[in-house]
């Protein structure tokens, strides 16, 4: 038997809906499943497991006919699916009542419930979310049934507020392969029993890294488990030193050499360093450049240390620069930002009585 495992297409989600990529993301999102099931039928896979958040909210009618429709396009796949805690189940909701095709098992229950594909040896074991958040540890304290059957659980969770688990318990239950969906990048025990395939597409900035699904082989003897990459885009950070000789438009050029040109790739930017005092980056100014989709300026502005402390003790800048030297490790961070905002309006306040400012 040959599966596909993915979760959490989050259908219905606009990743960066005000950026100038956010129409491709949403396209990327809508047709996530589409793709899928292609990938399916040219795999020839026998089962597709989507571990919960199928879609970024619970669907409506429409949104659930245009996913049985695709469902519909499958060869011989059949598909087995949960409902997570985005596209939970309220009473009364359409996920609740729609009838899918007939090779689709939707596994509404609140409570385990199980799917037997006796073609197989195979039974499929899982849970629906009824409500956002779901604490319990759920998952603690099951056990594979000893029947002579291959048995997967089917499960979405892995936070304090969504089926909290313990991965070395999980790996004591004796399930043949436990296929998760909740957190959104990969996740793979050391024997691939236990897996997290994350989002096949990048929801958020905080998205890095490699994004797609896991495809395994699962026989009476036999047991495989790979990974295939699913989407053509990706956020990447990326760091960039700034010394005190660098400008804006030499930072300008640098980002135009090294950020991609054909929409695959958005970065989060980090400037680390020290910069010239003078100099500022804007952060609304940096996005504008490229696919950019945050800026971190860490970096510090270049005073001169080393001379200050030649001033006269009497002196305002020395006093302020002494008065904030010294405290505990905790306040580092707050006596530094606060060390550096006096400094800028001291230096201020010194070219604007025409005193003599030290470079």
């Amino acid at each position: 038997m040959r599966f596909i495992h993915t979760a959490d297409l989050h259908i219905g989600m606009k990743p960066d809906k005000d950026r100038v990529w956010g129409f491709s993301r949403a396209d990327a999102v809508r047709t996530a499943l589409s793709r899928l099931i292609s990938r399916c039928n040219e795999e020839e896979i026998d089962l597709l497991l989507i571990a919960g958040d199928l879609f970024h909210r619970p669907p409506t009618v429409s949104e659930l006919r245009e996913a049985d429709a695709l469902f519909v396009r499958l060869n011989h796949t059949k598909v087995v699916l949960i409902a997570g805690n985005h596209d939970h189940l309220r009473p009364g909701c359409a996920y609740a009542d729609f009838a899918f095709s007939p090779n689709v098992f939707f596994i509404d229950s609140a409570e385990l419930a199980e799917v037997s594909f006796p073609q197989w040896n195979l039974v499929v074991h899982g849970f629906s979310y009824h409500s956002e958040l779901l604490p319990e540890a759920r998952l603690d304290g099951l056990r594979a049934p000893e029947d002579g059957k291959r048995h997967i659980l089917l499960a979405h969770g892995g936070d304090a507020s969504h089926v909290p688990f313990r991965l070395n318990e999980l790996q004591k239950q004796g399930w043949d392969y436990v296929a998760l969906g909740h957190l959104h990048k990969p996740g793979l025990t050391r024997d691939s029993r236990i897996a997290m395939p994350g989002s096949p597409e990048p929801l958020d900035h905080t998205e890095t890294g490699r994004h797609g699904y896991f495809q395994g082989k699962l026989t009476t003897h036999d047991f495989e488990l790979d990974w295939r990459n699913f989407s053509d885009f990706q956020y990447t950070d990326l760091s960039v030193k700034i010394t005190p000789e660098t400008t804006f438009s030499a930072l300008e050029a640098w980002l135009d050499d090294h950020l991609k040109k054909d929409g695959s790739e958005a970065v989060n930017l980090t400037l680390k360093g020290f910069r010239d005092p003078e100099l500022t980056f804007d952060p609304d100014l940096i996005r504008r450049l490229g696919f950019i989709c945050e800026v971190r300026d860490l970096t510090e502005p270049d005073y001169p240390w080393e001379e200050w402390k030649t001033r006269p003790e009497h002196d305002l800048l020395a006093r302020y620069i002494a008065a904030l030297s010294d405290g505990s490790a905790a306040e580092e961070a707050v006596r530094k930002k606060a060390l550096y905002y006096g400094i800028r309006a001291l230096l201020s306040s010194e070219r604007t009585a025409g005193s003599e400012v030290l470079r």
